[in-house]
């Protein structure tokens, strides 16, 4: 019993605090929730991968895409930006070691782009605080 006390207590602290976030996926679906950084609960079901039809490829378009993409998130990370490439002329590891070596010589400092072969969208965040 106490210990559900204290436990109810942590979790009104840190939202009075306004220590309280979670993110959602693009249907609005709840992903995680807790503090800024340290998720206390997150879902088992990984978001949906994002499809070239979900950029506005047409179907045939989509159909000839294929391998992995380049995500490249921005500053913000709450706008990534995505390359498909064609059947057979993937490029996405020579792509991003060159990305990877023009970042290095700027001294970047904002999200490193990445290959994948299922790419999501950025996880919107919601904050909370409360007077």
């Amino acid at each position: 019993m106490r210990l559900a006390i204290v436990g109810i207590l942590v979790a009104c602290l840190c939202v009075f605090a306004g220590c309280f976030q979670w993110t959602e996926d693009p249907q609005g679906n709840l992903q995680s929730v807790g503090l800024p950084g340290v998720p206390i609960w997150q879902s088992k079901v990984p978001p949906a991968p994002m499809k070239p039809t979900d950029f506005g490829f047409t179907p045939e378009e989509a159909s000839k895409l294929g391998g992995a993409v380049l995500v490249m998130p921005t500053a913000n990370s709450r706008v990534f930006r995505y390359k498909y490439y064609q059947n057979g002329q993937n490029h996405c590891q020579d792509d991003l070691k060159k990305m990877l070596a023009d970042r290095a010589q700027q001294g970047a400092t904002d999200p490193e782009p990445y290959c994948t072969d299922n790419p999501t969208a950025p996880a919107p965040t919601g904050n909370a605080f409360v007077f």
